[in-house]
């Protein structure tokens, strides 16, 4: 248990005070675990990060003391102390027992606060009261994310069907298996197995794809930030016989890119991995797929640890995404297209980038395809046609 815990606590300091990303931090820290131990610690850490402004508003309200006055690693002992107990219902003793051990270990003298901390959480825990109105701090608090992500959410969509969403972005995600011949999809589990012509991805690719109808006529693919896959492999559903280039910067997921190929038998795929903006190659394509780096705001499900540090991402990555479009254009023939995804639920990384690349080139807006989630995740797409010179 103890162990558990650590890692958990281990985990969550990567987040919160080293910016890692929690995905990454929990893949490197849980590969030696058992599948049951894993579990448990994603629970936790997964539980901590969606609920974090909750747990601090609770936290403040049990110790009287501010939560933004606590050390950081402190901070990280009462929200897990907090979760496991009010979330969790794990037994108090042995939450906190525990907890403090770890925190005497890991922090210079910080194990009594720690211990005082998380009796007076006890001691307090029946006066915990979440505000239930819908005013931006309420909302901010009772879903735990930050309010001017709340207000962008308003602005678009209105009270009611924010909190529907905000309710949508806090459940457990599901995952999804495609077969690729059919494009029909299945809930996968964590204990099943793929079968051999089935694929992970999210439904809303399938469905920017079918909504962006694509033309039989194309011939050749250029995939950019390819991997794992999915993409190509849902093109390979609505046109089994496209010659498709794969490229992706990270020379693992190409691996695990062509270990897909060759589990799903298909043909006419080619792999490498490159830069983007790097990349030359002699050759023009019917259709250019970008999927470029983005906030990840529709996929906040899954990667809770997204609404903290969503607005620092949106100073930077448009420019980048621009970039990325403006070197997918070089490798197009005329009248060819190029289709442009992101898992992002903001204007700056969607039809903002867009719009901006129209007005530049001599290029027609086919058609959009724009969701905040629910019953998938929130996602863009926009597929542009080169016009002839």
């Amino acid at each position: 248990m103890e162990d558990r815990r650590l890692i958990s606590f281990q985990i969550l300091d990567d987040v919160f005070n080293k910016k890692i990303p929690l995905k990454k931090s929990y893949e490197i820290r849980v590969k030696d675990f058992d599948k049951r131990t894993a579990s448990y610690i994603k629970e936790l850490v997964w539980g901590v990060v969606r609920n974090k402004i909750l747990l601090d508003f609770i936290i403040t309200q049990t110790t009287g003391k501010d939560i933004n006055n606590i050390s950081n690693k402190s901070q990280i002992f009462l929200r897990m102390g907090a979760y496991e107990i009010y979330f969790m219902k794990h037994k108090e003793y042995a939450v906190l027992s525990t907890i403090v051990e770890i925190a005497k270990k890991e922090t210079k003298n910080q194990e009594k606060f720690v211990n005082w901390a998380l009796r007076e959480f006890l001691r307090n825990f029946e006066k915990i009261h979440i505000p239930e109105d819908d005013s931006l701090k309420s909302l901010s608090i009772r879903y735990s994310f930050p309010i001017n992500f709340i207000k962008y959410l308003i602005n678009n969509v209105g009270i009611e069907r924010t909190v529907q969403l905000l309710e949508f972005y806090n459940s457990k995600p599901s995952i999804f298996a495609f077969r690729i011949d059919d494009m029909d999809y299945r809930e996968f589990k964590d204990n099943e197995r793929l079968t051999r012509n089935e694929y992970i991805l999210d439904p809303v690719y399938l469905n920017i794809f079918r909504s962006l109808q694509l033309e039989e006529s194309i011939v050749d693919v250029l995939d950019l930030c390819a991997a794992p896959g999915g993409k190509s492999f849902l093109i390979k559903s609505f046109l089994p016989n496209v010659n498709i280039i794969a490229i992706d910067k990270d020379p693992k997921r190409v691996e695990l890119m062509n270990e897909n190929i060759k589990r799903l038998k298909l043909k006419k795929i080619t792999t490498f991995s490159a830069d983007v903006l790097k990349l030359n190659i002699d050759k023009l394509f019917d259709l250019a797929i970008l999927d470029v780096p983005c906030s990840s705001t529709g996929t906040i499900r899954k990667n809770p640890d997204v609404k903290y540090n969503y607005t620092k991402k949106l100073k930077t990555l448009p420019q980048l995404q621009e970039s990325m479009l403006e070197k997918a254009s070089e490798f197009i023939k005329s009248n060819a297209l190029i289709l442009y995804i992101t898992c992002s639920i903001f204007p700056q990384e969607n039809h903002q980038v867009v719009s901006k690349f129209l007005k530049k080139h001599k290029y027609k807006l086919i058609s959009q395809f724009f969701t905040f989630g629910e019953p998938y995740n929130g996602g863009y797409g926009a597929l542009l046609k080169k016009e002839e010179e």
